[in-house]
């Protein structure tokens, strides 16, 4: 407060005119509680230490509480401190933000709470709290902010597809092989006469009863290959209607073909030429692997991904699959299927590639799209909305049963 210092001038020179010793001592009282004011309020931010503690990684929907815990190291109170922090718009519930005033003793440490929706997918930075604190007479004032930079991130929807179950050529991974990698179970082609060296487990009883002698059963050979889901997702591939709401559910597809692979214990990987929100990396790739912690990874990028001005997908897609072995699936999620995207499919199946279009906008002439596709010799399917990959699912299903 500038008019302290004025006002204490203006007492000591009516004490020295009128000679009046209560003047002296209140002059005396009210400097030193004015130094000691600005000389401590200064240091009460400096020795407070604050930390959030929160679960920083959470599901569409979820419900998260943020705990702000202040703690005073020092041996001289605190007569008030404000603390002000605001939560993300898309996060806000009704106790998202913390607005208090509160008082610390020495060695005193308290907290404070407030709650977080999951309502909308992305990387959200918490905060920062910003504090106040100040004197009892309010001398002095002190401002500063939380400097440690917490993030808070939201999954994208997952869609289960438990019945997806594709045969050759599909994002399942699995296609048949003349080399005898391994026999799955899950496929029997017929039996044979019982060889010396076959394992009982292969033995089928009810046909060697049937017959009088042992019956082997044949199983199909397979290999397991890698999969690595390509998503589109530059600005300029969307429509300007449905570019926020197309890309989003890109979004989606991509992270339930991405549960669904690691689900059936198939390496799995991930490509994109958009935005990374907390990284700034655009046109990134993770390689393909298998397991449940790779899956987090993989949604904790499609939770950060933003479209942007970025090369199209046709034009970046040789380097994002250029280390990709024979035989791998490129699953490749893209708005439309135009001529560029079908002739950069085909020259993956030129490369061995196992290409798979998966169109995500609706769009009225897809029947010309997927007989290029197929004269091309790759396989196109529209996935618009949930009702059509649950469509997908289920034929996918229907035509594995027939298979086998």
């Amino acid at each position: 407060m500038s008019e302290i210092p004025l006002l204490l001038l203006l007492l000591l020179v009516i004490a020295i005119l009128l000679r009046l010793d209560f003047v002296y001592y209140l002059v005396y009282v009210l400097a030193g509680s004015y130094i000691l004011a600005r000389w401590r309020t200064g240091r009460n931010l400096n020795q407070l230490r604050i930390v959030r503690r929160y679960t920083d990684h959470i599901f569409l929907g979820e419900t998260v509480g943020v705990d702000i815990e202040i703690a005073n190291t020092s041996w001289w109170p605190v007569p008030w401190l404000r603390c002000d922090e605001t939560s993300p718009h898309s996060l806000a519930t009704g106790s998202g933000a913390i607005r208090q005033v509160i008082a610390l003793r020495p060695k005193e440490r308290t907290r404070l709470h407030y709650d977080l929706v999951g309502r909308r997918r992305g990387c959200y930075e918490l905060g920062p709290a910003l504090l106040s604190t100040g004197d009892l007479f309010g001398f002095a004032e002190a401002h500063g902010r939380m400097e440690q930079r917490d993030y808070l991130t939201v999954y994208p929807r997952v869609i289960p597809l438990g019945q997806l179950r594709l045969t050759s050529r599909s994002p399942l991974g699995t296609i048949k092989s003349q080399q005898h990698i391994f026999a799955d179970p899950a496929r029997i082609t017929g039996v044979r006469e019982y060889r010396a060296g076959d394992p009982l487990r292969s033995v089928d009883w009810k046909n060697s009863a049937r017959v009088g002698q042992l019956q082997v059963k044949k199983h199909e050979p397979a290999v397991s290959l890698t999969s690595l889901i390509v998503l589109e997702m530059n600005t300029e591939s969307f429509g300007r209607q449905t570019r926020v709401s197309a890309s989003e559910w890109g979004i989606v597809v991509a992270a339930s073909l991405a549960n669904h692979l690691v689900g059936q214990r198939q390496a799995v990987g991930l490509a994109c030429n958009g935005l990374d929100a907390l990284t700034g990396a655009a046109c990134w790739t993770i390689s393909p692997r298998p397991g449940r912690v790779h899956l987090m990874r993989l949604l904790e990028w499609l939770a950060r991904v933003q479209t942007t001005e970025t090369p199209p997908l046709a034009d970046w897609l040789p380097a994002a699959t250029v280390d990709l072995a024979w035989g791998a699936t490129v699953i490749i999620v893209a708005p439309t299927g135009d001529e560029a995207i079908c002739r950069a499919s085909h020259r993956l199946l030129q490369r061995g590639l196992n290409p798979v279009l998966v169109v995500i906008e609706s769009y009225y002439q897809f029947g010309v799209v997927r007989e290029r596709a197929r004269r091309l010799g790759f396989t196109a399917q529209m996935v618009a909305d949930e009702r059509d990959l649950r469509q997908w699912a289920f034929a996918a299903a229907g035509a594995q049963r027939l298979i086998i």
